[in-house]
């Protein structure tokens, strides 16, 4: 048989491990910005597969957060809104709905990513700032017990032999 002929190895059959990091490489490449027959490829699938894994995780909603959601239309809309400014910048006018609709989107989805933002208030820095300040204190007893030890044990090598009072008799 020659290389032509012989029959290609099966691929190895994933584990729920390996196939969540894959799920979590294949978004991650979609917030990129990345096309289904991009990742395909990069994955070795089809298109219409990687196309499947996507719909199967938002099926079974393993989005996290609509904010993280947002965020990813976001990244995906700002490629389709250059692309449509570059054409509508060539002159072509058929290319200004579809622009318009972008920005709208755009607008749509930034909203939705603006609320997160402000849920981070005064109480919440103050929460933040009084767990920085224990962790500190913590780490600073810590240092002076662990001085305080180091100043307790007995010392090692050539100063070690001397008595303490034979210091005071120089």
């Amino acid at each position: 048989m020659d290389n032509e002929t012989a029959p290609q190895p099966a691929r190895p059959r994933l584990n729920p491990y390996t196939k969540a990091l894959r799920r979590e490489r294949i978004f991650s490449r979609l917030q990129l910005g990345a096309s289904s027959a991009d990742i395909a490829r990069e994955e070795g699938l089809s298109e219409q597969r990687v196309r499947k894994i996507v719909a199967d995780a938002l099926k079974r909603q393993e989005v996290d957060d609509p904010r993280d959601h947002a965020l990813l239309q976001l990244v995906r809309l700002e490629g389709a809104q250059a692309l449509a400014a570059r054409t509508v910048a060539a002159g072509d006018l058929k290319a200004i709905a579809p622009y318009l609709q972008v920005l709208d989107r755009l607008d749509r989805y930034r909203k939705k990513t603006g609320a997160a933002r402000k849920a981070y208030d005064d109480d919440a820095r103050e929460r933040l700032f009084a767990k920085m300040s224990r962790t500190v204190a913590r780490l600073d007893a810590e240092v002076r017990k662990s001085a305080w030890r180091a100043a307790a044990e007995p010392r090692l090598g050539p100063d070690a032999e001397k008595e303490p009072d034979s210091e005071l008799n120089l």
